[in-house]
């Protein structure tokens, strides 16, 4: 026999006993649930898919030293041929020790299909939820742009994420024109001279998600 659990909505993290008697056999089955936290904040992304279906190399860590990140980058530099991306932080601090830990992204553009993208974070060291974020509600990988907000008070959270560095290399890849460009005015870079071979696209998807 198949039990299937309804939702609940009840207060952020609590706790409820959901009772099950099944009288035909005199037993009372009692399940102990915690309730999902439910989103208090609300933000605005980017998604890696292209307007041809195509997605981007977006990675995203989470309190890692900062040179994994590079690491990771430059591997998918030699053996993916990715190009140059622009890798940017929302925090970061210095440890005793002198290395950098925070919170990283890596926004690349050269255009890669679905599988590909999925085998290329299976071979870094991101945050794992991130990993399997194809599962988002738009069905591609989201960065953060900008900040976090309290969806009651408005009040920020964390803060917007800012550039970290340019990672240069060389590809003879197809790049994403519209992402390269929304990236250049984001930063106010110029992210054009690294590259050689451009789509036609003109449009970036951007969304507004509760985190």
């Amino acid at each position: 026999m198949i039990l299937w659990l309804k939702n609940i909505w009840l207060s952020e993290g609590a706790w409820c006993n959901m009772i099950i008697k099944l009288p035909f056999v005199n037993k009372v089955l009692i399940f102990n649930l915690q309730i999902k936290k439910l989103p208090t904040q609300q933000t605005l992304g980017i998604t890696n898919r292209t307007e041809d279906n195509y997605f981007l190399p977006f990675i995203d860590y989470d309190d890692v030293e900062y040179n994994v990140v590079e690491q990771d980058v430059r591997f998918l530099q030699t053996n993916y041929k990715i190009g140059t991306v622009v890798i940017s932080t929302s925090s970061e601090e210095k440890m005793l020790s002198g290395s950098l830990v925070g919170h990283y992204h890596v926004i690349g553009f050269t255009k890669f299909t679905f599988p590909e993208i999925r085998e290329m974070l299976k071979l870094v060291r991101c945050d794992n939820k991130f990993r399997y974020g194809w599962k988002f509600q738009q069905r591609a990988w989201v960065l953060r742009l900008l900040e976090k907000t309290d969806i009651k008070t408005g009040e920020t959270i964390k803060p917007m994420v800012r550039l970290k560095k340019i990672l240069v290399a060389p590809t003879n890849k197809v790049v994403n024109k519209a992402m390269v460009e929304l990236i250049e005015k984001f930063y106010n870079i110029n992210l054009k001279k690294y590259f050689k071979k451009f789509d036609n696209s003109k449009n970036v998807e951007i969304i507004t998600y509760l985190t």
